[in-house]
């Protein structure tokens, strides 16, 4: 398995993506009702997670 290898400016643009995308997923993408809300923000996160650790 390789290794990836972000410097730091391309880790500054992916937080950005992977931010944008979970605005738009936890606004606009969760189907909510009465008692419970379904939203697929938590993919972002794990993703940035994985990618973006120090």
């Amino acid at each position: 398995m390789t290794k990836l290898i972000l410097t730091k400016s391309k880790k500054i643009i992916l937080s950005a993506m992977l931010l944008s995308i979970l605005l738009v997923l936890s606004r606009f993408l969760s189907i909510k009702s009465s008692f419970l809300v379904i939203s697929f923000s938590f993919i972002p996160m794990m993703l940035a997670g994985i990618y973006l650790r120090t």
